[in-house]
């Protein structure tokens, strides 16, 4: 063999050990320090995991807001139980990590001293089939109004992570209703408009501000009282630039408070049942440190924290649990007989099985300290009531129904009464608002003008707002 063939032979053979033992080492050392970072992540210490990262990483974020990301995170996937390298690119090396709750592509680089320079999680895509079977219903198909529901409800039904729905279209006091596939998978039962009761999430907020508007109305309260006359005496004013973050503030998303609270993410959250844990001990707490960052009433920011702190000052106000004011003051009233927080009895027997995202059951939500926010399970039956008191605003709550539909925020993109967001399509408004919780969704919206509503509700956490407002449309 000619030596110039043996010399590029040996220095061939010296580049691919020398890049092979690199490559080696490097897979190590990223190896080591995802390790380190799925340690830290499952036992509760971003702390640990930003002490990581570079100086760059750590210019573009600090390391408070990087605890409040990944605890969130935390919170809605789960612990993180294994990882499997995937590929290298230019942006690093990518792992497929799998949680309790999802799968996520978990992408890495370190710098020349191995600190963490670039640190992302991106959820793996879940590709679910429709329904092959053509899902059952109670639709007769016999008019325009039958078709149109049948239209709309059909490609919502078919899905493969949906369940069940009931549907009420009201048109100036004459109502129809429709039950679509069933009330739990492993049976062909369809929803009973009058039994099956399904969570309805955020709708809870409109009974919230409706009891508030209840006060308002009888003059015992006001919507510019500062929240701080009706907390514990132990809260710091809330406040900014000497404006106070007043009742209404909190029955239009414009106390500048956060979506949920730093701090409910403080303990091990379960990702099934991500509020249980948040006591009134919580609440306060939050309140204790809070900083307002932004004018109160300037901004519209929705807020289930500032849900659940009008729901607790309600509470303390009129000395009775949320429960007992939502049926005192609007169930009763109403005839709402199915409409409740609690689980108990023939409730539990009608409670309709939730199913999330993926189509995977789940179990019911416990809100504890922010009822106000999204406690509310009811019927389509005790809905409809609901959404016709809404339209004709008569008898004893018909004045407080009728300022909670009064604008009290109006911005270029949102405008809100209390508790209802308010919309316009040709010439007409229309007030409505959706709910989820990890299983459900629903909707319930109204055209006082034109005397129609709409009422869904769903067992599978598959969004319904479009569905509602193309009929108010």
């Amino acid at each position: 063999m000619p030596k110039s063939l043996i010399f590029k032979l040996c220095l061939f053979l010296a580049f691919f050990t020398v890049s092979f033992t690199y490559a080696q080492q490097e897979a190590k050392d990223y190896d080591g320090i995802v390790a380190q970072v799925r340690s830290n992540f499952n036992q509760h210490q971003p702390e640990k995991i930003y002490a990581l990262t570079s100086a760059v990483f750590q210019k573009k974020m600090t390391g408070k807001q990087f605890a409040l990301g990944m605890n969130k995170f935390h919170a809605k996937t789960g612990d993180w139980i294994s990882n499997t390298f995937k590929e290298k690119n230019e942006k690093g090396l990518d792992y497929l990590a799998v949680f309790e709750n999802s799968q996520q592509v978990f992408s890495i680089r370190l710098n020349e001293q191995g600190k963490i320079d670039r640190l992302n999680f991106a959820a793996v895509p879940i590709v679910i089939s429709n329904k092959t079977e053509k899902v059952a219903s109670n639709n007769p198909l016999k008019d325009s109004l039958d078709l149109m529901v049948e239209r709309a409800v059909r490609p919502y039904i078919q899905k493969g992570n949906t369940c069940g729905l009931v549907l009420a279209v009201i048109n100036k006091g004459h109502v129809r209703k429709y039950s679509y596939g069933s009330v739990n998978k492993t049976v062909k039962q369809l929803p009973d408009a009058a039994q099956t009761i399904f969570e309805i999430g955020s709708v809870t907020k409109t009974f919230n501000t409706l009891v508030l508007a209840q006060e308002v109305v009888a003059g015992k309260m006001k919507l510019n009282d500062p929240i701080n006359l009706y907390l514990p005496d132990s809260i710091p004013a809330l406040k900014f630039r000497d404006q106070p973050i007043t009742l209404q503030h909190l029955a239009n998303h414009t106390s500048g408070f956060p979506r949920l609270p730093a701090n409910i993410f403080n303990a091990k959250v379960d990702p099934k049942d991500p509020y249980k844990h948040y006591t009134p001990d919580s609440l306060y707490s939050f309140l204790m440190h809070y900083q307002p960052s932004v004018m109160p009433g300037s901004v519209f920011s929705y807020s289930n924290y500032g849900a659940g702190v009008l729901g607790t000052i309600l509470e303390r106000r009129l000395n009775r649990s949320f429960e007992e004011l939502i049926q005192s003051r609007i169930c009763k009233p109403l005839g709402m007989n199915h409409t409740n927080v609690a689980l108990d009895g023939a409730a539990q027997q009608n409670f309709a099985q939730g199913y999330n995202e993926t189509g995977e059951a789940t179990g019911p939500w416990d809100l504890a300290s922010l009822k106000g926010s999204g406690a509310l399970r009811s019927t389509l039956n005790d809905m409809v009531i609901y959404a016709r008191a809404q339209v004709e605003m008569k008898g004893a709550l018909g004045k407080a129904i009728a300022l909670s539909h009064q604008p009290t925020f109006i911005s270029a993109t949102q405008s809100m009464g209390l508790g209802w967001r308010i919309s316009r399509n040709s010439g007409h408004n229309y007030l409505h608002h959706s709910g989820g919780t990890g299983g459900f969704r629903s909707f319930v919206g109204f055209d006082p003008e034109r005397q129609t509503a709409i009422v869904i509700l769903s067992n599978a956490a598959e969004d319904v707002t479009a569905l509602g407002e193309r009929f108010l449309k």
